[in-house]
């Protein structure tokens, strides 16, 4: 991240060189006292950094201190041995005096993808894009599928029929919604209310879902956010419409 935050400054995004930045820096010019300026924090040595002003320098120093420490990297299971090792040995190497403040807050390791119990390979034409998906199951179908799909390092599964079953609920719900919920509806007139038993049965088990999702979210578990924010939800709301007589 640090490495193409400042490619920024200096070459516009072009990572080989060939092209001056909007600080006018030339990759020829970057001394190793101007890296020892921006990633290790040293004082500004004019003798050594002789075309650039120490405010370029400060500019690309804020951007990297912006980022760093970052707060977690996200990756696949296949680059726990090479890329994420290399990673600890870097930051290990370029910030050995400082480790506890630069290191990765966080990793965070998936598996592969399935889909459908079935591992996705275009030889076998076994394959869905993102684009199809969303053709054909729309996005917010595509989403609820993909958080259902699996968070550990297990291979996780791309089920259409999760996909298919999710579109067919998130139609019933907006159906009921725009049926009993209509825009003029008046939220000011809530707190005059009077709850039943039922009503605070529903409020308990509204405030043990958002504890639950909560934890399931800054665990990064989307599986478990979408078993308690969506399908236990649409439960809990088909139990109250029954025990109040509206289902």
């Amino acid at each position: 991240m640090a490495y193409y935050t400042v490619a920024h400054f200096l070459q516009g995004g072009v990572i080989d060189g060939s092209q001056v930045g909007p600080l006018g820096i030339h990759a020829k010019d970057l001394t190793l006292a101007a890296w020892d300026y921006i990633f290790l924090g040293k004082d500004y040595n004019a003798q050594e950094c002789p075309n650039i002003p120490e405010e370029h320098l400060r500019k690309m120093r804020n951007e990297f201190e912006f980022w760093y420490p970052m707060d977690l990297r996200v990756s696949g299971k296949d680059l726990i041995r090479n890329h994420l090792t290399m990673s600890l040995y870097n930051h290990a190497a370029i910030w050995k005096d400082d480790l506890a403040k630069k290191m990765t807050r966080g990793y965070f390791c998936n598996g592969y993808l399935n889909i459908n119990n079935q591992k996705m390979s275009k030889s076998t034409g076994n394959f869905m894009t993102l684009r199809e998906c969303i053709n054909n199951f729309g996005s917010e179908a595509m989403r609820i599928a993909l958080g259902d799909a699996g968070d550990t390092l297990d291979d996780a599964n791309f089920d259409e029929t999760v996909a298919n079953a999710a579109i067919l609920k998130l139609f019933v719900l907006e159906e009921w919604i725009k049926k009993y919920m209509p825009q003029e509806k008046d939220f000011a007139q809530h707190g005059k209310h009077t709850y039943d038993s039922w009503d605070h049965i529903i409020d308990n088990e509204l405030t043990r879902i958002i504890n639950l999702v909560t934890q399931a979210y800054n665990e990064m578990k989307y599986k478990l956010v979408i078993k308690h924010a969506f399908n236990e939800l649409l439960s809990v709301k088909e139990t109250y419409l029954i025990a109040k007589g509206d289902g």
